[in-house]
Order: C-alpha cells, then structure tokens, then sequence
C-alpha cells in the first residue's frame, strides 16, 4: 500500500457515495446512466470473487464489500426505487458493444486460463470502458449537473491516482501489471475532455456543465 494507491481508493469510494447521496438526497436518477452502474456493479461482482476463497486484509475486504454494497444499492435506486425519473431514452449506449469484446479479450488475453482469472480480467477490461454510456448520455443531452461532474471528476481522478501508484509500484517493487496499465490508460484517456470541462465550467461556478451536442 503506497499514498497513490490509498489515495486513489478514497477518490473512487467518494466517487461512489457522491453518486449514491446525490440520488438519494434528490429522491432523482436524472442525468444518471443506469447502464453505466449496471457494468460498474458487474465490475465489481467478477473483479471480487476472491472474496470466497482467500483473505488479503481487513481494510481490503471492507472496501471490497462496501463497493458491491454501494454499486448495487445505487442500482436498485436508479431501476427501482426512483425509476420514474430514470431517463431510459437518453441512456441508449449500446452495451453489447462493450460486453462481447471485452470478454472475447478477456479469454484471449489473461494470466491464467481459469474461472477466476478469466473474471478478474473481465472486470478490469469492462472497468476501462464502463464510464462510456454515462459520458455518452451527458454528450447525447448537452448537459450535466454539477453534482454528476463531481462524481465523474473524483471518478477519474482514482484512475490517474492508480496510474501513478502503477508507476511507484514498478520503480519500488519492480512489479508491473500489463493488463491493469493498458486498461487504466485506456480509461484514463475517456476522462482527459472531461477534465478539461470540468476545470474550466464547473469549477468556475456554473450550476451544469454544458457539452456540445452529437451532430
């Protein structure tokens, strides 16, 4: 454990509990990308399977049970609770377009060809593409709440967070993970117009960030 990597971990959890308290609070899903939560919880579904069979730490597998808990509680708000303001015709991402590539690569390209490791790598390649139906929503609407922004900022900060602790990790220890450093650049990448946005809208005190809409 280095302070990129703990840092990056409390980016993601405020990442999560932003998302999860906005909904909550606003009694509303709107501007909310129910597919993209549904691939974060599955991410986290394959990616924590471990949880069964070997035990890590204790900090490790809190944070692991509070990230299923939050992923799929945020999920039954978005398709239960609040669905009346879930707006399903503007969260129109094709996910199958995500899903089948990711798991024919997840079974081409992987450390071991076991269950397990095959699920491991699933959820690390759908993690650097699950943020897509959200961000194409916001572009598909032209706008987006402020609230949602700082989700998708604290969201995008764990990655660049991960990548350095990556980057510590191979300088300290000598350790590299080709599949999680390819996926976390390729994640990291989706964020960098978004970045951009953010710095230079939402933080300079507009109530919603407006985006260009899709020609």
């Amino acid at each position: 454990m280095n302070i990129f990597r703990l840092s990056g971990d409390v980016c993601h959890l405020v990442a999560i509990i932003i998302l999860f308290l906005k909904i909550w609070r606003s009694k509303s899903c709107a501007g909310i990308s129910g597919k993209s939560q549904v691939l974060f919880a599955l991410v986290f579904t394959t990616r924590y399977l471990d949880l069964f069979t070997s035990f890590i730490s204790v900090y490790n597998t809190i944070m692991k049970v509070v990230y299923l808990v939050l992923a799929y509680a945020t999920v039954s708000l978005i398709y239960y609770r609040f669905r009346n303001s879930y707006d399903s015709e503007s969260d129109s991402f094709r996910v199958e377009f995500l899903l089948v590539p990711v798991a024919g690569l997840s079974f081409l390209e992987n450390y071991a060809f076991t269950p397990l490791e095959i699920l491991w790598t699933f959820s690390i390649y759908l993690e650097s593409v699950a943020i897509l139906p959200q961000l194409f929503m916001i572009t598909k609407t032209g706008e987006a709440e402020s609230i949602t922004t700082h989700y998708l900022f604290f969201l995008g900060l764990y990655r660049t967070l991960y990548l350095a602790n990556w980057v510590w990790r191979y300088h300290v220890e000598g350790f590299f993970d080709q599949i999680a450093v390819v996926s976390g650049v390729v994640q990291t990448i989706f964020y960098c117009d978004f970045f951009y946005l953010y710095f230079t809208r939402v933080l300079r005190g507009s109530g919603k960030m407006s985006l260009p809409m899709p020609v």
